[in-house]
């Protein structure tokens, strides 16, 4: 299999004619044993048909590897990966079951450093499976990591088990760690995003993340290099950091306090709804509104939160939408939500944004208050008007939509007020070309739509 290739600048003409050989991403460790099956926190990436890497599960939700398996400078951009990306977490031996197998939704790459989070496509509820906690101090010199990873071995291109090997720190920078290798341990084509491990206590802890390596010693390299050292990214006092991510879980500009501007609501994965005051320059610190929506998160298949105006107050209140297909609308009350009304019920085919369709909330009137928008897996969009306390039977405004539905990677639908008349139009988003066109409300229909960007 082959790899990503990570560019590394050299300090030294002497050293810069290496270049070459030393840019591969890594894969396994040399000969090293088998993992013990502790370490099924550790994750098969494969990105697209050709790349693959190792990572590490550090939240139910993300896990982290290097940015240069999805980039070759080692700056993905960040959202959703350029290509298909399988992430398999908790199966150390690739020919057995179990564990989880899913896609790659999201790249929260790192600022400055070889790493990336990668968000799952669900949450890992097996609690077989224990994400690592990361190191909160540096490694020392001397001292011992066992690093892991699926990647290329002394004999084999493509391993189907998790290999370990013990390597040794030699030195440090404030963002990485050289470690010497030996004959038995090395680090491959795959191995990229691996993680080194020391043990506390009996418990696995995250200190470095694998960047690159000379690859001594592994198949298809050289016979005459022989080193085994390698450079990894440390990840020691990047809990937060990984905290803070995994808990920004879903985001949406709203306006919550009435003043025409609107503020960002962030989704929690603990459940909290936190509202960030939109300031005119910048964005306030945050205040909770609200808790206990853990389960809410993501759109699961236990329900989803929206947020919009339904009362006409200027001031977006919150849709819950549960899976028992019933839809509540708890009013905004300046510094938390009420307990809320029914609005609608017999919606259960329609959580999650699921393959039989989708919704939204908007203005598509011009009374100020939010009407709900079904997208049909028929690709039809009907509007149900706001009758203040429950919605309309709906009139049909549009068809042909259906390759649309979900935000599949054919493209999004997105509605809002682009032309100022106070109602919401239509944002017609296609990932293939990057074109965003806008779809003027004509108070019964759509325009045409006319090209505003190409992203």
């Amino acid at each position: 299999m082959t790899s990503r290739r990570s560019r590394l600048v050299w300090a030294t003409s002497a050293v810069a004619a290496l270049a070459t050989v030393v840019i591969t991403a890594p894969a396994i460790a040399l000969n090293g044993s088998d993992a013990p099956s502790t370490l099924n926190f550790t994750a098969k990436i494969n990105v697209g048909e050709q790349a693959g890497c190792t990572g590490a599960l550090v939240d139910p939700h993300w896990v982290l590897t290097a940015a240069t398996c999805f980039s070759p400078d080692g700056k993905p951009a960040a959202g959703k990966p350029a290509v298909t990306t399988t992430v398999t977490v908790g199966r150390n031996d690739l020919t057995q079951t179990g564990g989880s197998v899913q896609q790659a939704i999201e790249l929260v790459p790192h600022a400055d450093r070889d790493l990336v989070l990668v968000r799952l496509a669900t949450r890992i509820t097996d609690p077989a499976i224990t994400p690592v906690r990361l190191a909160a101090t540096p490694a020392g010199e001397g001292e011992q990591l066992t690093k892991a990873g699926f990647g290329r071995t002394k004999a084999e291109w493509v391993p189907n088990k998790l290999h370990t090997g013990t390597f040794t720190v030699a030195s440090a920078t404030d963002t990485t760690l050289n470690l010497n290798g030996s004959e038995t341990a090395t680090v491959c084509q795959g191995d990229a995003g691996g993680p080194a491990l020391r043990t506390v206590d009996g418990t696995p802890e995250l200190v470095a993340v694998n960047s690159r390596s000379w690859q001594g010693g592994c198949l298809g390299t050289d016979p005459a290099e022989t080193r085994t050292n390698a450079i990894d990214t440390r990840v020691d006092g990047l809990a937060g950091w990984v905290k803070e991510v995994a808990n920004r879980d879903r985001t949406t500009p709203a306006d919550i306090d009435g003043d025409g501007k609107d503020d960002l609501v962030v989704q929690r994965t603990d459940g909290a709804v936190i509202v960030h005051r939109n300031l005119g320059s910048s964005l306030g610190a945050g205040t909770i509104m609200s808790t206990g929506w853990s389960r809410w998160v993501d759109g699961s298949d236990l329900g989803r939160l929206y947020f919009a105006d339904m009362t006409g107050d200027n001031k977006a209140d919150v849709i819950v939408h549960g899976v028992d297909g019933n839809i509540h609308v708890r009013k905004n009350l300046g510094t938390s939500f009420d307990g809320g009304t029914q609005w609608s019920t017999g919606w259960s085919r329609w959580v999650d944004g699921s393959d039989l369709g989708r919704l939204y909330f908007a203005d598509m009137t011009g009374d100020n208050k939010a009407d709900m928008i079904l997208h049909g897996v028929d690709g039809n969009i009907h509007v149900r008007k706001n009758l203040g306390a429950s919605f309309d039977g709906g009139t049909q405004w549009s068809t042909g939509w259906s390759r649309w539905v979900n935000g599949s990677d054919l493209g999004r639908l997105r509605f809002g007020d682009s032309s100022g008349d106070g109602k919401a139009d239509m944002f017609v988003y296609e990932y293939a070309t990057g074109k965003v066109f806008v779809r003027t409300n004509l108070g019964a229909s759509f325009n045409g739509g006319t090209l505003v960007i190409t992203l």
